[in-house]
């Protein structure tokens, strides 16, 4: 059987389409960059699940060094035959068990649509060690969908078939629990509408207002927590 994040699924990872991961979509996640990691020039930071290392070349650009990390041969492979930057490592690592990293090495921990593969036994060991990472005034910021959309719903009654990879979606105030219970503190969260065409701009007028029913219209959260 093939591996699921093999070279095919990297070489598709990114590429840009009509409803889904469009513009709109990718200038979510840029802002959730900007607005929330507050990229510096003296900071250390470390990208989980770093994929072909699209967003650590983003960052690299912003900070004094970083260290994307991903447990896929193919993702390391593809992003190193990528343009790399001299203050950027690329490493094979499994990001439950980041024993190659002493502790309190980071100033900012970075992971932009990675939770979601990620079952709840993994989510906490990866929050274990994101938490032993992080070094006093350090910042997780993460980007993932919201498990309290309607299409994330739909995907849950089987009615609409889900992505690839997408072992668990979460709500807003199930990350909220599970970050509690491991001893993080939220500092910001971000609610973002669709990216689907014309449907966005509704949603963005009806995601923040409390009668719409626990984030029906929200599809993707942008959040911050310290420790």
């Amino acid at each position: 059987m093939a591996h699921p994040y093999d070279a095919k699924y990297f070489e598709g990872l990114n590429r840009p389409g009509f409803w889904g991961n469009n513009s709109f979509r990718e200038a979510q996640r840029m802002h959730t960059l900007e607005a929330l990691c507050q990229p510096r020039k003296d900071d250390e930071l470390l990208e989980l699940g770093c994929g072909t290392g699209r967003y650590t070349r983003v960052l690299a650009d912003r900070v004094r060094r970083i260290v994307g990390v991903d447990f896929s041969a193919a993702a390391i492979e593809k992003a190193l035959s990528e343009s790399t930057r001299p203050n950027m490592e690329l490493r094979k690592a499994d990001i439950r068990d980041l024993r190659i990293f002493l502790d309190r090495s980071f100033d900012k921990i970075v992971a932009i649509d990675v939770l979601e593969h990620l079952s709840d036994d993994d989510l906490r060991a990866v929050l274990a060690e994101v938490k032993r990472l992080m070094r006093e005034e350090a910042l997780f910021v993460f980007f993932t969908p919201s498990g309290s959309h309607w299409i994330e719903r739909l995907k849950q009654k089987g009615i609409l078939r889900q992505v690839t990879g997408h072992i668990r979606v979460r709500t807003e105030r199930e990350y909220g629990d599970i970050l509690h219970r491991q001893g993080f503190r939220i500092r910001d969260v971000i609610r973002y509408e669709t990216c689907i065409p014309l449907w966005r701009l509704i949603e963005g007028k009806m995601k923040d207002m409390p009668f719409t029913g626990g984030g029906v219209f929200v599809s993707r959260l942008g959040m911050s927590v310290s420790h």
